[in-house]
């Protein structure tokens, strides 16, 4: 009888164990009570599915008229590079202009640079340095858009809900990521490629619509320091907090060798497995199922870990240890199965780093420590493309896969190792900063 009552309360308990889990996965998706979140997110559940299309179809197209890793390397080079030139203003811009404004002007850009894509492959005119040059005026944008986007998102959820709201976010650009390469690879196979740049400018039209109907207010400093003054006075205040600057390292890590990865997935599509678009698309979606399930059912958890750098340099170490087991990958579904381990901790590491930033900043001060946090992290991040893909051009598209793994690895063990570092938890203590609201 004793033993049935035991038997009875462990069942008990159990379920209220998975009850407190699934709380605590749904706690995440809360945010969508708010009305500008809704609007927002379903605007880039539309723009992103197309966004991640035409990334897909704008590697095979380079990959098709180059055969070299090398070109892919200037490709995102050219993409890229725009985050460090221009970061000390992206940043400032966004907080003290209508962050609102900057997004509708940024995605206009885009969806114009999506419709020359697309028409120029649908008359059969596209040459490689029309890609280089859309690249890099599209890394323009896409500069600009980032960090006003961030910016634009705690504004509408509050500080409250910032890491929630920018869960979620992320949790859209990992589900878009499973389907849209996917679609990508399948209407090259049956339509050609410029449907997929067709689609994502239409796409881009309908996150402009949902960014014209949301409601948002936003508190900016006096404009009383010049552009580069306010980014200095972005990086003091970053000089002054160590976690932060710990969780920067590792996200920079994790973009400069994680990134480079990805990059490479055209040639070791064609190369390695002996594929074609649909085999790109098949792996990059792996990638974005790992990421999905890793911000939907890993982040809530970890996200109570109370030593930030503990959770996010686990997880480039995590990324790392799959990605150097996919460098031997010759078959396609084991190395499906790669690349979604991996992306289940390379997720987290990003997700992580910008909540927590924007969490620990003022908020007047807000875009530009998300500016100085992309221009630090992705600012490496084109001389890496460039270096990685002529690399493997020299020495094989596995031995490069595979030395970026073990750096992925060893790196952020190194930084864990010191005790000091380690044990760095979140202060949410802030400095106060004279604003006025919009």
């Amino acid at each position: 009888m004793i033993f049935e009552k035991d038997k009875e309360a462990k069942k008990l308990n159990e379920t209220k164990n998975i009850f407190t889990r699934l709380k605590v996965i749904g706690d995440n998706f809360s945010v969508l009570k708010i009305r500008g979140i809704r609007i927002y997110m379903i605007g880039q559940l539309i723009s992103l599915l197309g966004d991640w299309m035409q990334q897909t179809a704008q590697a095979w197209v380079v990959w098709q008229l180059t055969h070299k890793a090398t070109a892919l390397g200037i490709v995102a080079f050219l993409s890229q590079i725009p985050f460090f030139i221009f970061g000390p203003w992206v940043g400032v811009v966004a907080d003290r202009f209508d962050r609102r404004k900057i997004l509708l002007i940024t995605q206009i850009l885009s969806m114009v640079f999506a419709f020359i894509l697309a028409f120029l492959i649908q008359v059969n005119r596209l040459e490689l340095w029309h890609v280089y040059v859309l690249s890099f005026l599209l890394g323009i944008a896409t500069a600009f858009n980032v960090t006003a986007e961030q910016a634009f998102i705690a504004d509408i959820a509050g500080k409250e809900n910032i890491k929630k709201a920018v869960a979620l976010n992320n949790s859209l650009n990992q589900l878009t990521r499973l389907i849209g390469p996917a679609l990508a690879g399948w209407l090259i196979a049956s339509a050609g490629m410029a449907p997929a740049f067709w689609i994502n400018g239409i796409g881009i039209i309908v996150s402009i619509v949902c960014i014209i109907l949301i409601r948002s207010k936003q508190e900016i400093a006096e404009n009383v320091l010049s552009g580069l003054e306010q980014f200095k006075e972005g990086l003091i205040f970053l000089k002054n907090q160590h976690l932060l600057r710990l969780i920067i390292l590792f996200g920079a890590i994790q973009t400069f060798f994680g990134m480079s990865v990805v990059q490479l997935l055209p040639a070791f599509s064609t190369v390695v497995l002996k594929g074609d678009a649909s085999t790109l698309g098949a792996l990059i979606g792996s990638a974005g199922a790992g990421s999905l399930t890793g911000i939907i059912f890993i982040l809530p958890f970890v996200q109570r870990i109370k030593r930030p750098c503990i959770s996010i340099g686990g997880s480039v170490i995590w990324a790392g240890l799959w990605y150097t087991i996919f460098s031997f990958m010759h078959n396609l579904h084991l190395a499906m199965l790669c690349q979604f381990m991996a992306s289940l901790g390379a997720s987290l590491v990003l997700t992580l780093s910008i909540g927590l930033a924007q969490e620990l900043t003022p908020v007047v001060m807000r875009a530009r420590i998300v500016s100085a946090f992309m221009m630090i992290i992705f600012g490496l991040q084109p001389l890496a493309a460039y270096l990685v893909g002529r690399t493997a051009d020299m020495i094989g598209i596995n031995s490069m896969m595979f030395v970026n793994g073990l750096l992925l690895i060893c790196l952020p063990a190194l930084l864990l190792a010191i005790p000091r570092l380690n044990k760095l938890r979140a202060n949410i203590q802030v400095p106060v900063i004279r604003n006025h609201s919009v």
